[in-house]
């Protein structure tokens, strides 16, 4: 098991730091929330503890497609909306909101098929599945309480889309742990900003920390 984790740490270590670097990039986010952006993805990679380059994959999707939703629903609550966009705004919240179940479920099935029992006690200690199971389980709850209240709503409201959005800001309980700076994927050395500056400054440096570089 130590040499798979092995093989697959330059992989996983690319794909968290491109992932926490582009999610955090978006020119008009305060330096604060980007500050936050990133370190919500490293400390979102840590609570599903992939095992391998795929895992990691399916994790940063997972992050990456929260945060998008998040985004449309702190902007659909500011707005005033013709009842046709508003039925558009559900449409797609409720596709979207349907793909990060979707996204979990792949994540928990290759994760049980990715050790044995015993490799994986050995590999994670005998409680490291417990984080696991406390994320995934509130993650899947989270989400499919707010899928049913999308799915039993006629075109979305600014109320509507400010109970989604507070509701799914306890799918995940990076929120209160991201600024520590102290749970970091065990496999990962991981940068410890976000990327800001104009896009040529971020390709820069992106290319300065390695993020772009090939993997044997």
């Amino acid at each position: 098991m130590s040499e798979t984790l092995a093989q697959h740490q330059p992989a996983a270590h690319h794909i968290v730091n491109l992932a926490a670097a582009s999610l955090s990039a978006a020119p008009d986010l305060p330096e604060a929330e980007q500050t936050h952006r990133f370190q919500t993805v490293v400390q979102g990679v840590t609570e599903f503890q992939p095992a391998d380059a795929a895992q990691y994959l399916l994790v940063t999707l997972i992050l990456g497609h929260h945060l998008a939703i998040m985004d449309g629903f702190r902007d659909l609550a500011c707005l005033t909306l013709s009842p046709a966009e508003a039925a558009r705004a559900r449409t797609v919240t409720v596709a979207q909101t349907k793909l990060v179940l979707q996204l979990a479920r792949e994540l928990r099935a290759a994760r049980k098929e990715s050790v044995t029992p015993p490799a994986a006690e050995s590999a994670r200690g005998p409680a490291g599945d417990i984080g696991y199971d406390v994320a995934m389980a509130q993650l899947m709850s989270t989400y499919g309480d707010t899928l049913s209240m999308l799915e039993n709503t006629d075109p979305l409201t600014q109320a509507g889309a400010e109970q989604a959005r507070q509701a799914l800001s306890q799918a995940l309980s990076v929120s209160s742990g991201a600024g520590s700076g102290e749970a970091r994927p065990p496999e990962v050395n991981l940068t410890s900003a976000p990327i800001t500056g104009s896009r040529a400054q971020r390709r820069a440096e992106m290319k300065r920390r390695g993020l772009f570089k090939r993997t044997a």
